[in-house]
């Protein structure tokens, strides 16, 4: 199988397209195939990666102009794949001779700036987290905070997230507004006012309401659809502006 894999040596801007010719096995993900191009044929690709089981995070990338996780992305399964996106210039735009019919097309994750080839800069979307704000302080001397199954489990959804940056790079907000806090962000901050073993639960939503956070977003829902975890941060924003929004 061909894969057409995007490069940028020196961060940036993309400069060109490397076509690899990879020997798919059975059961190969297109982590294993980054690797076997990396191994065999090329070792200057860079790519980032960890767990190398859907857990950190750390290889999201875009497949064929959907954001995936690679490590959790079967080669075999890739032509039926379509999560449907609304689309926008980073996955409307296809490369010269690229043959979607005959070729994996290997690309950084949107939204985010270059550092090297597959690489991204994680910089701006964890940048979100610190504005607003989003942990909570134990107090000096502070139990164990206890929470009933049923209240856990309304948070449930949210706790899965991985921080792995699909929906930030799937949104077309994001790809046109970099001061926006994001879909994770936003979700996450759902979960604290969530949370009913927190107090001061307001400040996230007051956090998550300013001129950056929950008005920005148009409720598109790529971030749902390209969440690998089931995390649906469009859900979350949806009920962040209904509660913003209450007398």
């Amino acid at each position: 199988m061909l894969f057409r894999v995007a490069r940028s040596r020196d961060g940036g801007n993309i400069t060109h397209f490397d076509l690899y010719k990879v020997e798919v096995t059975r059961g190969m993900t297109v982590l294993d195939a980054l690797f076997q191009i990396q191994d065999k044929m090329d070792p200057s690709l860079a790519f980032r990666y960890s767990c190398r089981g859907a857990v950190c995070g750390s290889c999201a990338l875009l497949v064929n102009k959907e954001p995936r996780l690679a490590c959790r992305t079967q080669v075999s399964a890739l032509p039926a794949a379509s999560l449907k996106l609304k689309q926008f210039t980073a996955l409307e735009y296809r490369p010269r001779g690229w043959r979607p019919d005959k070729e994996v097309l290997i690309e950084p994750l949107p939204n985010l700036p270059v550092m090297k080839d597959l690489v991204v800069d994680m910089s701006r979307f964890y940048s979100a987290l610190e504005e607003l704000m989003l942990w909570t302080e134990p107090t000096e001397g502070e139990g164990p905070r206890e929470q009933s199954p049923a209240d856990r489990q309304r948070i449930d959804r949210y706790v899965n997230c991985i921080m792995c940056a699909i929906c930030y790079g799937s949104c077309p907000v994001n790809a046109e507004r970099p001061d926006y806090v994001g879909p994770a962000a936003l979700a996450k901050a759902w979960r604290f006012y969530e949370d009913s073993r927190l107090t001061e639960r307001g400040r996230y939503l007051t956090a998550a309401s300013a001129a950056n956070g929950t008005p920005l977003c148009n409720l598109v829902m790529n971030c749902v659809r390209a969440c690998p975890k089931g995390v649906a941060p469009g859900g979350a924003i949806r009920r962040l502006k209904e509660q913003g929004t209450s007398p």
